[in-house]
Order: structure tokens, then C-alpha cells, then sequence
């Protein structure tokens, strides 16, 4: 009796009446697996449920796949409001992505075979976190669900029907605790006829535990076997009595075509779950600038600062921002999502699930075909509809409109975006969530910026920084008040849609500011120079966590801290770190062979280094032993003291030593996680992450780590990584000199607070020996571990320096970004030809191309695999077969081959390293090479190509100007530039004389000729790389035209023939007596203009800036645009000025690294355009059809297409003639002469129409090609 009265307690039937008790109607009865299903629309339940109370809803469904059911599972979960869903058999592999919008993913995919798999989504207003996964016998997956009033313990079950129930390892807790899913077992109790011995192994689990059934024998079937037309009750939910007793369970209607219908359990809650706090974002797009800067010139106008503290003042021009931003910017945000459901599909469904039911309450032959029938078409609507919806959205990607909506959908689909949820942590086996979690992120950040050095130490540094703070200023930089050019040139550095910080003011309202707002601006950041006080708010951070992929993400260490900072604050730093950069790199402070953070230096020079002197080594016969640092948290482990005192010892005093100290000083943050904002805490050490000036203060901070280094010992440094190595006849040598270099390296670290990983540094020996070696290198008491393929900066490094592990690393990360190219586009629909370059010149080779410098010497049958992904990605491109020749698929897209690129890349390093004397490769590219092996070094390669490039460079390294890293002040052009005219668009679709007459226009009405100068100005350059000419021609009211025509230099672009043409026009204007009133200069280099308003100007156009500047002073001066070669007589003179001038006696001339670049830029377009007989893919038609008009076009051009030709060719018929039988089928006589299509021929051409036409004519004839092929219904 005792087990009896258990059982039924907790909702079991004992075996022993089993025959007595079987409730309700029997069932049709299957053979023993059978399972089955019945009514939808039953509900049962164990609980009552208040009419006040909330429900938390829980659905258990067997999907049976749910890749293919997504819509119908995200229409479901949205209408039902669904809390939790918990999906079995999901058929998932690690390689496929699913996820839902609005829910978190946890899941377990089958590791031992197809199918099987669990998905429970949690709404990410619940916080929850993983718990329990299995999934040998029984697949199990776990979750805590942390709701308010208690956390609820939910486990997503799945048992395979030949497989036993394994529950034994789950421990149920007493309280909240509810498991769901497919048991695959029978029982009386839910509704079974027998018990079988799983169903036998489920009641001794629950009885044991002292669990509660929430399935009644009565309760609705949830699966319908199409095989034996039975139902049944796999589907169970057990629960601890708490929860079961507020439990109401409901069978749902089928879902998806699945067998097995969902459940939905609601659980009464005492308490809503909050909901997450979203602020509404500015709208941009919508906003009203003019109002807006009307606005905060009248606040700013009215604000009285008065004796006000600085820190008073900025709140009050902060709020006068914000308000001004309040009146002129709406604020919104979306508030739902609705996913791709229609009423069409709607109404399908619901006739698939009436037939459904009727189907399982009388499976008769004719039910069961209308069902399936109803269900195919379903299917099949669903399929249309959906891609349909897809084709549109690639289609309807518009370049010209909105480029950031592209690289959204790019983000998307590579699925960069993070994942929105609600963050769980774990901290002495508590888990926590929303205000806790942050404050206890808060607290780890706040644990990470510190330093534990001696106090002795501590107090030597401070004695220090007191003798030294007082020492005079030895450069204007560090005390010259700061100017409006400035703060006008670091406001156009600013960049849009960044986050802002505490203060609210966004990077968009400060480029928007008035004179008035930015004068006032001005004196407040001159009040914080002067003083060296910076404001409290600009000294308080919001960090943002963002959990890194693939990591824990129940353990801080997981989530990468984003600091966001007041874009005020970053303003002023933008300007004094133009300043520091500066001072240490005109000084030469900075190591040689620190590469981070600094202008004109990057990774590639550092991988290139590195690749040079392994390859000197193999040549002389030596081993190179190399470890690759790995410093721990080194930007939050900067000693702050220690850091002020490596600054006074680099030269900085002043008012910018000052500034920096009140920078470093009282700092704190306050963690936002899910809305929540943690208390704040005091970040004591490192410098500011977010900040404008913390990188260069962490380059002055680890700059002197390789001045301990032993000789013969190379490194490498950019930003905080660090590499060493040394050559050496015997490794053992070689490491003995390591092995000193990397104790100095870690007693500095030591010394100054920073941190070495054991585990991520690594030692590596590179030998053309195919014995390996094994070498000991020890860090402190531990032994380094020693690999076969470090990655350095990105770049995977082997033993021989084949370059294979790379290469193929590369190759398998472009085929992947290229699966995201096959997404936008198929043969039929999709993104165009114009799309789909961009995405592959942005997203896929940019792959195949990092670290070229270093690579470029692997052997060809390794870079043949960086070959074939670009011409997969070529094919995606024009839709073209696979075996479409190469070159024709490059020549229309216009994309060269990768090897050209890379010899480009090579020269244009090279050129750049000319005019960096103080970096190690300059003077490794200046020695001789060495020749013993027969194999190739950066420099064999760079010696080869600047010999067959010599009469575009020069090899006079006088006339190589140095590169000027950071130039200061900044240079601003006191003078109008305009580089658009009313009613000319950037498309080019317009006529010459459209454009001529617009700009005619444009220049009577805004500078007529009777009071205004106009001043034409032309270059060009042969071959667009030398002997360049320069052409103008004045027009003064009143007097005879002025003719100019002078020489450009022997190495000149067309960029630089339009640069010194506007420089010759200046001159000319300067020299006069009498200088006009007003000038307009009249210009076709758009490039030229852009690049007088950038603020980093080169030598060339530094002196053009001065000429503007000085004729400014006593002339109204503006630089217009106008277009090209369109019959504007001023230009058309100009232009032939140019080319006379070019015809002149050429002189040689400095040439800048821009300049060299632009040069080999220009002789790679050349011989890539010469190669293809000048075609230019701008020019050609075929990129303004649609993604189908594009194949078919270009199919048909290449003569690989679906005709009998070219399938007999490639072996797939066995002739190629056509089916009129008269010729074989090829693109002309399936165009011109197939008497098979005679009718629309004549339909779609008027007679003799030519094949070129066809094939190469406008944009209508191809359409009409196209068209042709369509009504035909040839498949090409």
C-alpha cells in the first residue's frame, strides 16, 4: 500500500493495477515502439491558475529537424509568447547556425551520429545559464532559469527509442526543479496500454526522487505515427510537487509538419520578470542639423560660467549640447520584431493542421493523401515564399543608397553581431544576475587595473617625479595655448556612430557644432590645458562587456571590457596626443622597432622583418631560435607612477606632463550589463581603455623593454607583442642568447608590474634541418612550451618557413567568407556584380592577402590555393560555370590577379621602408642578397621588381622624402572648397552636355564672370606614372586670358600633374601687382580638393596649402569642382596646356612615399587594362542588368553556358549539335540563326541586329538578350 499511495501521489499508477486504472478510450494500439497522438485542444493540469498571477510559459516540442521548421517555430514562439522552449531532435552539427531573434541558445548536438540533438531558447529577458549536459544513452541538457522569485532548475530531455532512459546521474533538487522531453518510454500512467521497461526505469526515477508527473493517462496524444496510424504520449514533464502544483499543462497544435505535437507548460510566477532597460537611440537620418546648430549657438550663447569650477562648466555646456540635440534629433528604437510570416502561409498552415486532425482521429487512405497533399504545398509555398522574401532583400542592395546597410547584412550573416541576451555569471557556486552581475564585473575589472610592486619601489618613483615635474618646457608643443585649427582638425578625424559616454554627447552633434559652440568649446579645453585639470565626467567610464566567442559565459574572465568615454573627453585628447606623437617622434623617442600605434607602421613590417632574417639565416647556414611573448592584460597592468616618471624621462614638461598626470589621476567606471548599471569603483592602475592618448602612453610605458636585451638578439614590438630571436651556427648557441635575452625580459616585467603568460608564451626553432629540434627555455621556474606553428600577429609561422600552415589557414577563412557571397546571390536572383566585388574586395580579399610581404616566398603550389578562392569568388561574382576561363572572369569584374596584387604590395613596402631610415628592414632591403640557397627573400624579390619598375621609381634614395609621421601644428586651408554641383549626380549616367550645362550654370550664378577670376587648372601624366605636364588658363574680368603651361617632373601621376597645376595657378596669382578681388580656382581633380580639406597634407600639397593661404589674406578664394572633358571651354584649354606641358623638358624631383604608391597603383591598372585591350568594366553594360540578366549575358559571351557546344565540351552530351539539327548549338547560332527560334527573334530584334550588339551593346540590348533567352526558356 505504501508504494501504491506514492505512486498516485506523485501522479504514477503502480504496476501491480495497471489493467484496472488505464483511464479513458484505448488507444490505437502499434506494435511495441508504436507511438502516438490525439485532441489539441484538451488542456489538463495539476494546478489552478490565478486570474492575477503571471505564467511562465514552457514549451516541449520534438521538432523532428528544426532547420527546416524555423519560421513556423519563431511564428509560434512569438504569438504563444513563449518563455522557454525546449526542442528535441534538432538534427543540428556543429557546423550548422541557428538561432532565433530574442532568445538566448543553449545547446547539445548529437556528438556520435546524425540526428538526435537538444535546443532549449530562453527568452533574453530571463536570465539563465547551462548547468547539466549529457548525451551518451540519454541526451540531456540543463539550465537555470534565475526568475526573481526563485531560480527554476529546467532540463530538456531526449531518449532514442532502442536506447535505455539513463536519469540515474540527474539529482533532482527539492524544490523548482522540472524536466521535459521525448522519453521514448510506456507507461499507463501517460496514457500507454503497457509498460515496457523504460517506462518501468521512468516510474522508479520519479518515485525515488520524490518527483511529481504532470502528464495525466487522459491527457491529449502528442505524436501520430505515420507508419502504423497510431497515437501516443512520449512527450512527459515531471516536476518537484512545488512547481507541479501551479503547473497547467496544454497540448498545442501541430507545428511544422512534425509528428509530434508541442506542449505548453504554464507555471504560475508570483512576479512579472523586468523587462531590460533600453534607452531610445538618436535618429540621424531624421534629424534637422541646421536647427540643431541654431539651437546650440543660442545655448551656448546664453551660458554665464562665471567663477564656475571647470567641472561645473563642462556640465553646463554638456547640457546645452543635449538639449539643442533634444529639440532637433528624434529618439526611438524598435520595439518589435515581427518574423517572415504571412497571411497566405497562415492560412496554409492552419488547412495542414485541420487535415491533421483529421487525419489522426480517422486514418483512412484518402485523409492521409489529402494530408500529405495539403502538406506539399504547404512546403512548397513556404520554400517560394521565403526565398522570394530573400531575393528581394539582395536585390534591392543599393551601393549608392546605403553602403552600411550591406556590411549589416554581412555582419549578419557571419553572425559577428553579439549575441543580445541576459548575462549570468558565477561566483562561489552563486550565480548572479542583472545588478549583481555587474557589480561584480565591476569589482574584477577594477582587480585587473592594479599593480603589486614593493613599496620601496613605489616611494623612489614618487621621490623621482618630484625632482623631475619641474623642469622647463623644451618645445613649444608642450605649453602653446590650444588653437581653433586644432580643434577643426581632430573634429574631422571624428568618426560617426560611435557609442558615447556618460555625458551623452555623441561624435555626430560635435561635428555639427557652430563658431560660437566650438569658440566656447575652445576655452574649455584651454582651462583644462592650462591647469592641468580635466574634468571629472571626462574621467568616468561605462563599460560594456562583451562576451568573446566560444568562451565560458559564466566567468568574467570571458567578457571583453568596451570603455566608453566622453566624446568631449576624446576630443581634447585627439588634440594633445597630435601633440605627444609628435614630440616623440620628431625626437626619435619612440624604440625603432616599435611598430604599434604609430603612422606609416604596421604589422606587415614586422612580419616581413622577421621573415628577412630567418631567411639571411637559412642562407648561412644557421638555426633561429624565436619566442613570442605574451604580456597579460598589459594595457591594465600600466603602473601609473611608474608611467609618469617614464614620461618626464622621455622630455614631456610642462602643462602637457601636467595634463597628463590629471588625466591618469582619479579615474573610475561603472559596469552597464543588461540596463543595469554596477556602483562605481576606482580603476587605481593602467591606462584608460577608449582613450585617444593611452595607446601612446603605453608605447612610452614598454618602451625601453628591448633596451635590455643581450646583442645578436633581434625583436620585434607592436604595441605589447613581442617577439625575439637570434641565429646562430649551433640552436644551442642561439638559445643560450634567448635564454638571457628572455630572463632580462622578465626581470623588466617585473620590475615595472606587468605580467608574462607561461601558457600563451611560446618558443619556436626555424631550421632547414629535417631533424627536429628540441630546446629548453626556461621563464622564471617554468619551461616555455616549444612549437612547430607559432601565429605572430596574426600570421601562422612553421619550422622551414614554407608557409603552408598560413596559406591554407587563409584558404579555409575565404572559402568561409565565401559561403556569405553564395547567401546573396544565385544564377537566377540576388545581389549584382557591383555587390557582390564589394563584398569580395571587403570581406574575402583582405584574407587572402595579410602579411603578403612576409608570404610572398612560398612555393607556387601553395599560393595556388589563394588562386583558386579567387576564382570560386569570381565565379560567384558573374554566375559563371566552372569551367569559365580565368582572365575573362577578370578582365569583367575587374579584378586583377592575386600575384600581380601581391608584386605591388611588395614595391610599394619597399618604397615605404626607403623613407623609414630608422627601421631594421630599411637597411635589409639596402644590403645585397644573399645567394648561397636558391631559394627567395623579401629582398630577392624587392630587387627584382624594382628593376623591372625602374622607370616609374627612382633609385636615388636622396629623392626619397622621408615620411613625417605626425606633422604639428595642423596645416588648415583658410580658403572655400566646394566638390559637388546642384543636380549632378556621383552615378556618371549622365550626358556631357547635361553636365556641361550644370556646371555653366552653377558657375554664372555663383561666380559671374564680371566680378570673379576664373582660374582653370588641368595635369596629366603619360601613362598616368610619368613625365607629368601642367595646364592654366585665366580668365580676369575685363583683361585677356592668361595661358600656363609648365613640366610636372619625369616621375609624376596625374593626382600629383593636378596637384602642381593648382600650385603653378597660385604662384601665377601671387606674382601679380594687382591681386584679384575674388578667385575661383576650377578644377577636375576631385581627389586633389578631397585631399586639401584632409589635414595630412604631404610636402607637395603643404606648399600648395601656404600659396592658398597667402593669396587668402587679400582674396576671396574658392576651390570649385567641375567635370571632366565635357566641352567647359576653360578646361578643355587647360587640358591642352597640360599636354604641352608634358611634352617639356622634365626634371627630376623628390618623390613622396603617396606619391610612389600612387605610381605603382597606376602601372598595375595600366598593365592590367593593356592586358584586357583596354576594357573597362565601368563602361560595359553588363553591370547594370540584374543578377539573371548578368549570368545569362555573360554566359553567352564566354561561350560556357548550357548549349550543346560547350556540354559536349566539357563531356556532358555526347554532341553539340542543336536540336534544329541544322548547326551545333553555340551562342551565335542559338542567337542569329536557330530556325527553332525564328518567331522571337523577330519579337525581341528588328532584323540584322548583330551578335556584338547582342553581346556587348547599352544596357537595353543586353536586357533584350536576356529576354530572348527567357521566352525561349533555353537554359544557359
Amino acid at each position: 500500500m505504501v508504494v501504491s499511495t506514492s505512486l498516485k501521489r506523485d501522479g504514477v499508477v503502480s504496476v501491480g493495477s495497471q489493467a484496472e486504472t488505464v483511464p479513458g478510450p484505448q488507444p490505437q494500439r502499434g506494435p511495441p515502439s508504436a507511438t502516438g497522438i490525439s485532441d489539441p485542444h484538451h488542456v489538463a493540469g495539476t494546478g489552478q491558475s490565478k486570474a492575477t498571477g503571471y505564467n511562465l510559459k514552457i514549451c516541449q516540442w520534438n521538432a523532428e529537424g528544426v532547420r527546416a521548421k524555423k519560421l513556423e517555430l519563431q511564428n509560434f514562439l512569438k504569438n504563444q509568447n513563449i518563455d522557454v522552449c525546449c526542442i528535441q531532435e534538432t538534427h543540428l552539427n556543429p557546423n550548422h547556425r541557428f538561432s532565433i531573434r530574442g532568445y538566448e541558445t543553449f545547446r547539445r548536438d548529437r556528438d556520435n551520429g546524425p540526428k538526435g540533438g537538444l535546443l532549449t531558447l530562453v527568452k533574453n529577458t530571463h536570465p539563465a545559464a547551462e548547468i547539466y549536459s549529457a548525451g551518451e544513452d540519454t541526451e540531456v541538457l540543463g539550465i537555470k532559469l534565475l526568475l526573481e522569485s526563485k531560480p527554476l532548475s529546467i532540463f530538456n530531455i531526449y531518449s532514442p527509442p532502442p536506447k535505455q532512459v539513463r536519469l540515474q546521474a540527474l539529482q533532482p533538487e527539492r524544490e523548482r526543479w522540472i524536466i521535459v522531453g521525448d522519453f521514448n518510454s510506456h507507461s499507463p500512467s501517460w496514457g500507454y496500454p503497457n509498460l515496457d521497461h523504460k517506462g518501468e526505469e521512468v516510474e522508479d526515477w520519479i518515485i525515488t526522487n520524490q518527483m511529481v508527473l504532470i502528464n495525466h493517462p487522459d491527457d491529449p496524444h502528442t505524436y501520430y505515427s505515420r507508419a502504423w496510424r497510431t497515437t501516443s504520449c512520449p512527450d512527459l514533464a515531471i516536476a518537484t510537487d512545488d512547481v507541479a502544483k501551479v503547473t497547467r499543462r496544454q497540448v498545442e497544435q501541430q507545428l511544422g509538419g512534425s509528428d509530434h505535437k508541442p506542449v505548453t507548460l504554464h507555471i504560475e510566477q508570483d512576479s512579472r520578470p523586468s523587462s531590460r532597460k533600453q534607452c531610445p537611440s538618436w535618429n540621424y537620418k531624421k534629424a534637422n542639423w541646421t536647427n540643431f546648430q541654431s539651437k546650440a549657438e543660442t545655448n551656448c550663447k546664453n551660458l554665464n560660467f562665471g567663477q564656475h569650477h571647470l567641472n561645473s562648466k563642462v556640465e553646463f555646456f554638456t547640457a546645452a549640447i543635449l538639449k539643442a540635440a533634444k529639440d532637433s534629433i528624434p529618439r526611438g528604437r524598435r520595439k518589435t520584431y515581427t518574423p517572415g510570416w504571412n497571411n497566405e502561409l497562415q492560412q496554409l498552415h492552419n488547412t495542414v493542421t485541420e487535415l491533421r486532425e483529421n487525419m489522426e482521429q480517422s486514418p483512412t487512405d484518402q485523409n492521409t493523401a489529402s494530408h500529405n497533399k495539403a502538406k506539399a504545398e504547404y512546403t512548397r509555398q513556404k520554400l517560394q515564399q521565403t526565398r522570394a522574401a530573400w531575393h528581394e532583400k539582395t536585390s534591392s542592395l543599393n551601393l549608392e543608397k546605403d553602403t552600411n546597410r550591406l556590411w549589416k547584412l554581412t555582419k549578419l550573416l557571419n553572425e559577428d553581431n553579439p549575441e543580445r541576451r541576459q548575462t549570468v555569471l558565477e561566483s562561489d557556486g552563486e550565480l548572479l544576475t542583472q545588478k549583481k552581475a555587474a557589480n561584480h564585473l565591476a569589482h574584477h575589472y577594477q582587480h585587473e587595473s592594479s599593480v603589486k610592486l614593493p613599496r620601496e619601489r613605489t616611494r623612489l618613483a614618487r621621490t623621482q617625479i618630484q625632482e623631475r615635474q619641474n623642469q622647463r618646457p623644451t618645445d613649444r608643443c608642450m605649453q602653446e595655448a590650444i588653437s581653433m585649427n586644432e580643434i577643426e582638425a581632430a573634429i574631422k578625424q571624428l568618426k560617426p556612430k560611435k557609442a558615447p559616454g556618460p555625458d551623452g554627447v555623441t561624435n555626430e552633434m560635435l561635428k555639427h557644432l557652430g563658431p560660437l559652440a566650438k569658440r566656447t568649446l575652445l576655452k574649455l579645453f584651454n582651462e583644462s590645458w592650462k591647469t592641468g585639470s580635466v574634468p571629472a565626467i571626462w574621467k568616468k567610464a561605462t563599460i560594456i562587456p562583451i562576451h568573446k566567442k566560444g568562451k565560458e559565459k559564466k566567468n568574467p574572465n570571458s567578457y571583453r571590457p568596451i570603455s566608453l568615454l566622453s566624446c568631449l573627453g576624446k576630443l581634447l585628447e585627439r588634440v594633445i596626443n597630435r601633440r605627444l606623437l609628435y614630440f616623440l617622434e620628431d625626437r626619435n623617442i619612440l624604440s625603432p622597432t616599435q611598430t604599434g600605434y604609430r603612422r606609416h607602421r604596421s604589422t606587415e613590417d614586422q612580419l616581413a622583418l622577421i621573415a628577412q632574417d630567418i631567411e639571411n639565416a637559412f642562407q648561412e647556414k644557421k638555426k633561429v631560435v624565436a619566442v613570442f611573448f605574451d604580456l597579460t592584460k598589459a594595457f591594465d597592468k600600466v603602473w601609473r607612477e611608474g608611467l609618469l616618471l617614464k614620461v618626464l624621462e622621455s622630455g614631456v614638461s610642462g602643462r602637457m606632463f601636467r595634463w597628463i598626470r590629471g588625466f591618469l589621476h582619479e579615474r573610475s567606471a561603472r559596469v552597464k550589463l543588461d540596463g543595469h548599471l554596477s556602483h562605481s569603483v576606482k580603476m587605481r592602475e593602467g591606462v584608460p581603455q577608449g582613450g585617444v592618448v593611452s595607446p601612446t602612453l603605453f608605447l612610452l610605458y614598454i618602451n625601453n623593454i628591448t633596451a635590455v636585451l643581450p646583442r645578436y638578439v633581434s625583436n620585434s614590438l607592436h604595441g605589447d607583442d613581442l617577439a625575439i630571436w637570434s641565429a646562430a651556427d649551433l640552436a644551442t648557441s642561439a638559445t643560450c642568447r634567448i635564454q638571457t635575452a628572455v630572463h632580462d625580459v622578465h626581470q623588466w616585467t617585473e620590475d615595472w608590474g606587468l605580467q608574462v603568460s607561461e601558457v600563451k608564451t611560446q618558443a619556436t626553432v626555424f631550421s632547414l634541418s629535417t631533424t627536429k629540434e628540441k630546446v629548453t627555455i626556461k621563464l622564471g621556474d617554468r619551461t616555455l612550451p616549444q612549437v612547430e606553428t607559432p601565429t605572430f600577429l596574426g600570421v601562422k609561422l612553421d619550422p622551414r618557413l614554407s608557409w603552408k600552415p598560413q596559406i591554407e589557414d587563409m584558404e579555409k577563412r575565404g572559402i568561409k567568407r565565401l559561403a556569405l557571397m553564395k547567401k546573396l546571390s544565385g544564377t537566377h536572383w540576388g545581389a549584382n556584380s557591383k555587390i557582390l566585388k564589394t563584398v569580395y574586395t571587403g570581406t574575402v580579399r583582405p584574407v587572402l592577402e595579410y602579411g603578403a610581404s612576409a608570404w610572398a616566398t612560398a612555393a607556387k603550389t601553395h599560393t595556388n590555393k589563394l588562386d583558386r578562392v579567387q576564382n570560386f569568388g569570381l565565379r560567384i561574382i558573374l554566375g559563371a560555370m566552372k569551367s569559365t576561363p580565368i582572365a575573362a572572369m577578370e578582365k569583367t569584374v575587374g579584378v586583377e590577379p592575386l600575384e600581380s596584387r601581391q608584386r605591388s604590395k611588395l614595391l610599394a613596402h619597399a618604397e615605404k621602408m626607403k623613407r623609414l631610415p630608422d627601421h631594421p628592414l630599411h637597411d635589409k632591403l639596402k644590403s645585397l642578397t644573399k645567394n648561397r640557397l636558391k631559394r627567395k627573400s623579401l629582398n630577392h624579390l624587392v630587387k627584382e621588381e624594382q628593376r623591372m619598375q625602374a622607370d616609374i621609381l627612382t633609385a636615388n634614395i636622396e629623392l626619397c622624402e622621408k615620411l613625417d609621421p605626425t606633422n604639428w601644428p595642423p596645416k588648415t586651408l583658410k580658403a572655400e572648397v566646394r566638390t559637388t554641383i546642384p543636380g549632378i549626380t556621383v552615378k556618371g549616367d549622365q550626358s556631357d552636355a547635361v553636365l556641361k550645362a550644370l556646371t555653366m550654370e552653377e558657375i554664372d550664378k555663383r561666380y559671374p564672370a564680371a566680378r570673379w577670376t576664373h582660374i582653370f587648372t588641368d595635369g596629366s601624366a603619360e601613362d598616368a606614372t610619368r613625365n607629368g605636364g601642367c595646364g592654366v588658363f585665366i580668365k580676369k574680368p575685363g583683361l585677356p586670358p592668361v595661358s600656363v603651361s609648365a613640366s610636372g617632373g619625369r616621375l609624376c601621376s596625374n593626382y600629383k600633374a593636378e596637384v602642381l597645376a593648382l600650385h603653378k595657378a597660385t604662384e601665377t596669382v601671387l606674382q601679380w601687382e594687382t591681386r584679384p578681388k575674388k578667385a575661383v580656382f576650377l578644377s577636375d581633380s576631385l581627389s586633389a580638393l578631397q585631399a586639401l580639406c584632409s589635414g595630412n597634407p604631404d610636402s607637395t600639397m603643404e606648399h600648395l596649402m601656404q600659396n592658398i593661404n597667402t593669396l587668402a589674406q587679400t582674396t576671396a578664394v574658392v576651390l570649385q569642382w567641375i567635370p571632366a572633358h565635357t566641352g567647359i571651354v576653360g578646361n578643355e584649354v587647360a587640358d591642352r596646356l597640360a599636354k604641352e606641358g608634358s611634352k617639356t623638358e622634365q626634371q627630376p624631383s623628390n618623390l613622396t612615399y603617396s606619391e610612389a604608391r600612387t605610381l605603382i597603383r597606376n602601372r598595375q591598372k595600366s598593365t592590367f587594362k593593356k592586358k584586357n585591350n583596354g576594357y573597362n568594366p565601368h563602361e560595359d553594360a553588363l553591370h547594370q542588368l540584374t543578377r539573371h540578366e548578368q549570368t545569362i549575358v555573360f554566359r553567352l559571351r564566354t561561350g560556357h553556358c548550357g548549349l550543346n557546344s560547350h556540354l559536349k565540351r566539357i563531356g556532358i552530351r555526347q554532341s553539340a549539335l542543336c536540336h534544329c539539327g541544322k548547326a551545333d548549338q553555340t551562342p551565335d547560332h542559338f542567337l542569329q540563326t536557330c530556325q527553332l527560334h525564328c518567331s522571337e527573334r523577330k519579337h525581341v530584334w528588328p532584323t540584322g541586329t548583330s551578335l556584338h550588339t547582342k553581346l556587348w551593346g547599352s544596357t537595353q540590348d543586353l536586357e533584350m538578350t536576356a529576354h530572348f533567352v527567357n521566352i525561349t526558356g533555353q537554359r544557359i
